[in-house]
């Protein structure tokens, strides 16, 4: 059994399982740095469920980013701690993967399409990469700017997926793509798959120097005095 956390977005999910069976999950939304106080408890919880099944825990997976700093520094310190504790492997899913595999799942078998996961990086810019149908990456992560003069996509048949995709509704309407955004979120559940199959790879990170994958550095904002007017 592995189990996988999931954090890069306000919803937050973790889930036990292996290769296609979920033996326990649970998810929640967690705006503004709700991960903090929601995330352990509901590990302990699915620990609990796979305790009672008299079931091993063999890994620990956690979503590598991009997406929110806070959730997934969050994800990572427990998952770290967990490891070094219980002497398991951690696992790095990458979580626009795992997005495009949330909308691979939903596809009918050899469809046409380009999968294009796209998480919010605020104003009008995501982080974005590109599947095939049957989850092969096209390209690598990265950061983009959404323009209306320049698309990044070609000839073809499109998804665009995540709250990300929101952005790029009707912004080339010469192009052929739909927006799957609502209800479409990073989910631990849907990790446990690629995690099994980091597993039996032996693809596991340095549990020690790993970091996730952020794109772009932090940059603090100082909040204002609303009293003061400074």
């Amino acid at each position: 059994m592995i189990l996988c956390i999931e954090t890069s977005t306000t919803r937050c999910s973790v889930a036990i399982g292996w290769g296609t069976e979920v033996i326990a999950q649970r998810a929640i939304e967690a705006p503004e740095g709700g991960h903090a106080s929601a995330l352990a408890p509901m590990v302990e919880e699915v620990l609990q469920e796979l305790k009672a099944r008299d079931l091993s825990l063999r890994a620990i997976a956690v979503s590598a980013g991009p997406g929110s700093y806070t959730g997934l520094r969050i994800a990572t310190s427990l998952a770290k701690g967990l490891c070094l504790g219980l002497q398991l492997p951690l696992i790095a899913v990458d979580t626009l993967e795992l997005l495009a595999r949330g909308a691979i799942v939903q596809l009918p078998s050899g469809s046409p399409v380009t999968i294009v996961p796209m998480l919010d990086a605020r104003r009008m810019e995501v982080y974005t990469a590109q599947f095939t149908a049957e989850g092969r990456r096209l390209t690598e992560d990265a950061p983009l700017i959404l323009d209306e003069q320049a698309s990044p996509l070609q000839q073809g048949k499109y998804i665009l997926v995540g709250n990300g995709a929101t952005k790029a509704r009707g912004l080339w309407p010469e192009m052929d793509y739909e927006v799957w955004d609502e209800g479409f979120a990073p989910e631990a559940s849907v990790m446990i798959p690629l995690a099994t199959a980091h597993y039996e790879a032996k693809d596991f990170v340095d549990t020690a120097y790993w970091t996730p994958n952020y794109l772009k550095e932090y940059v603090a904002v100082i909040a204002k005095n609303k009293v003061l007017g400074r």
